[in-house]
């Protein structure tokens, strides 16, 4: 018994077959995040600009998952200005699971939040906060991620995180300006989307 494939190109409702007898299709492949994004659930999250005076490790980001669905950081976007009178390197941690404590917690100031859909005003659940110059969080004794220095002339750095947060997980980020200073001004923006497709 044979198949009969009919060439229909340019019907709209057959298919195109080759001169060699193959079935040709097209498709179209979008990120998990693009496919989120698309209807409302993916956003920017950052620590709005953070003004330094002195070299003091702070907690600059907090996150944590309100969401039944896991919530997905992408890459995060590092954006340094000069550190005057600083030498040395500024200090960049990630850190897994910080409590729900920590003066970056208790003060609660609200993070910069925009949705990636322009169209879309909805919000992201759980806890999103900022911090300010000192602030702090708390690890219960976990040590916290490992210390990444970053380059004064490096101004604008993207770091592909690929984190996934599932309910009730948090994530937090510290930074630390260079030795020495006495004035500068540091932003962070991190990507987020809800993981829709339940991938």
């Amino acid at each position: 018994m044979s198949t009969l494939l009919k060439d229909g190109t340019g019907g709209g409702f057959l298919a195109k077959v080759t001169a060699n007898n193959r079935l040709a299709s097209e498709a179209i492949v979008i990120t998990g995040e693009d496919d989120s994004i698309r209807v409302g659930d993916g956003w920017q999250i950052s620590s709005k600009p953070v003004s330094f005076t002195s070299s003091t490790a702070s907690a600059i980001l907090y996150i944590k998952n309100g969401d039944s669905r896991n919530f997905v950081l992408d890459r995060a976007v590092l954006v340094l200005g000069t550190a005057t009178g600083g030498s040395g390197d500024w200090t960049f941690r990630v850190m897994r699971n910080p409590e729900e404590t920590g003066t970056i917690v208790t003060n609660a100031l609200t993070a910069g939040i925009s949705n990636s859909n322009h169209g879309s005003s909805k919000q992201p659940s759980g806890l999103l906060y900022r911090g300010v110059q000192g602030d702090t969080v708390d690890l219960a004794g976990i040590a916290g991620g490992a210390p990444l220095p970053i380059q004064q002339a490096s101004n604008r750095t993207i770091f592909p995180l690929g984190r996934q947060l599932p309910t009730g997980t948090s994530i937090a980020f510290e930074l630390t300006p260079p030795a020495g200073t006495t004035a500068a001004t540091a932003v962070l923006v991190t990507h987020w989307y809800y993981d829709v497709a339940g991938l």
